[in-house]
């Protein structure tokens, strides 16, 4: 009598064993994505424009940093003659402009910026991005502390799904949290 263990297996269901292999848990359960929120849910302007009225001057200042300068010098040609505008300004121009703006007329620019749809759109495509396994890429390419590098633990595969976002806005806080208390030691 010969064993079934001898016989050749069918190759689909040999294919089948090594996916199913392949997934944590039982093979009899199809793995479901963490339910986790987008970019533009959790960055609704009723969360940031408050922020915005409430943020210190210098709190305000270092928000305009992070923007391009060209924002800081069109608002200054809507007061003088738009064609005497240099196409290429440099990060000194752009810092001055900054710098000849009042504190709420920065925040009036952030407030636009964070209402315009180009922002929206563009945290859409990050989150695209994050759950289609970019975070690894993303995160080392913003000096991000993300967990395990953004890939799966004890694996090399990317994190992805509502895990990748999630890694993700955790990546940004533990940076932030870790930037803070650099800047803390350094001040004592």
């Amino acid at each position: 009598a010969s064993s079934s263990s001898s016989q050749p297996q069918d190759p689909s269901a040999l294919v089948q064993n090594f996916l199913n292999s392949l997934k944590p848990g039982s093979s009899s359960h199809q793995q479901i994505d963490k339910p986790f929120t987008t970019l533009p849910d959790l960055l609704t302007t009723t969360t940031t424009i408050p922020y915005i009225d409430t943020a210190s001057p210098s709190e305000i200042d270092t928000l305009c940093t992070l923007l391009p300068p060209e924002l800081f010098l069109l608002s200054q040609e809507n007061d003088t003659d738009p064609s005497s505008s240099d196409p290429n300004p440099t990060p000194a121009a752009g810092q001055a402009a900054i710098e000849a703006l009042s504190t709420d007329q920065k925040r009036d620019i952030l407030k636009r910026v964070l209402r315009s749809p180009q922002l929206h759109q563009s945290l859409g495509s990050l989150t695209v991005a994050l759950r289609d396994g970019g975070l690894p890429m993303i995160g080392e390419a913003l000096g991000l502390k993300v967990e395990n590098g953004g890939l799966i633990r004890g694996g090399s595969m990317p994190l992805g799904g509502g895990e990748g976002v999630e890694a993700f806005v955790q990546g940004v806080k533990r940076t932030v949290e870790q930037e803070d208390e650099e800047g803390e030691g350094k001040k004592q």
